[in-house]
């Protein structure tokens, strides 16, 4: 039986720290998942993107994690919680917080009747296969494209209190949007292109401490690997799964953007990230191996864990790779 759970209005709620006060660089995801052991496959993949995870295991954490970090923008629910309907958590959220949200909905044994309830709570993805890294990485990937594009811009200044009528100060509100929209887009692709534009003057009051070569080229090297591993994720989206497997060449892009921000990936997680069954992932981990890109380390901490990590000619290689791609951008 699902008990469909409703806090009441006079739920104590405690201090929380302020989204801006977290200094969060990316988006939040958090996970509520009854299985643990999903929980934990579902974090390794979505942690290796640079987000800050929170896994939790029933209704009640689910809800106050929601609340306490503002950074939070996907919501990942296993669909057949325990006594409990996790797309009763799902509208339970949505009236918890004023703020987007992208929701994946998690659901092995999934009905009809699941997928449309899901529709009307405006989930962003349905993942059928968890154990399945390519639907996961899919999934998130167009969760965060709807977060991105959801973002609330910021408020425009207060009208005067001569201002004109409502109707006419909600034409002037939107138009105000649309141009914030637009510079934003400009900003945008100003980024993405790969020459230096010309310096901006800088006040006295804000001089930005310069950034050092080294750090400004792993940045580079980082925003390319994301761009790869960007166009992998839409590729699937359009073809046929199968079509263009390459678990290799998608590991080692895992392996040199972790490798760039200084963190290590155990088999498992690698296994995952290559979007291939658990047995065909570890037969191109050894053939990695044996060519000289990667090596295995054991774990310090547990015996039973081993890390995958970039020999150093697996470094040099990928590296002079992302710069021949720089310079052909």
């Amino acid at each position: 039986m699902r008990i469909e759970l409703e806090r009441p209005l006079a739920w104590p709620v405690r201090p929380v720290q302020t989204s801006a006060g977290l200094h969060v660089s990316a988006t939040s995801i958090l996970i509520a998942c009854a299985d643990r052991a999903l929980g934990i496959g579902m974090h390794d993949a979505f942690e290796r993107n640079g987000h800050r995870i929170h896994v939790t295991h029933d209704p009640i954490a689910a809800l106050d994690t929601l609340e306490a970090d503002g950074s939070i923008g996907i919501v990942a629910v296993e669909l057949a919680l325990p006594h409990f309907d996790g797309l009763a958590l799902v509208e339970r959220m949505r009236k918890s917080v004023q703020r987007h949200l992208q929701v994946i909905v998690v659901a092995p044994d999934a009905t009809a009747a699941d997928v449309v309830r899901a529709m009307h709570l405006r989930a962003a993805d349905f993942v059928s296969d968890p154990q399945d890294g390519s639907q996961l990485h899919g999934a998130l990937a167009r969760a965060l494209a709807a977060h991105q594009a959801a973002a609330p811009l910021p408020a425009p200044p207060a009208p005067p209190p001569h201002a004109g009528n409502g109707e006419l100060q909600g034409a002037l509100e939107n138009a105000y949007r649309h141009g914030l929209a637009l510079i934003e887009a400009v900003k945008a692709l100003r980024e993405n292109q790969p020459e230096a534009a010309a310096p901006a003057p800088v006040t006295a009051q804000a001089v930005p401490s310069p950034i050092p070569p080294a750090a400004a080229g792993e940045n580079r090297r980082l925003a390319v690997l994301r761009t790869l591993q960007q166009s992998r994720v839409a590729r699937d989206k359009y073809f046929p799964k199968g079509l263009f497997e390459d678990p290799c060449w998608d590991m080692l892009l895992d392996l040199m953007a972790n490798h760039l921000r200084g963190r290590r990936i155990s088999v498992s997680s690698l296994c995952m990230a290559s979007g291939v069954a658990q047995t065909t992932a570890l037969r191109r981990i050894t053939e990695l191996h044996d060519r000289g890109l990667v090596r295995r380390i054991a774990d310090e901490k547990d015996g039973r864990r081993v890390f995958i990590e970039l020999t150093e000619q697996g470094i040099a290689a990928l590296s002079g790779y992302v710069e021949h791609i720089q310079e052909l951008t």
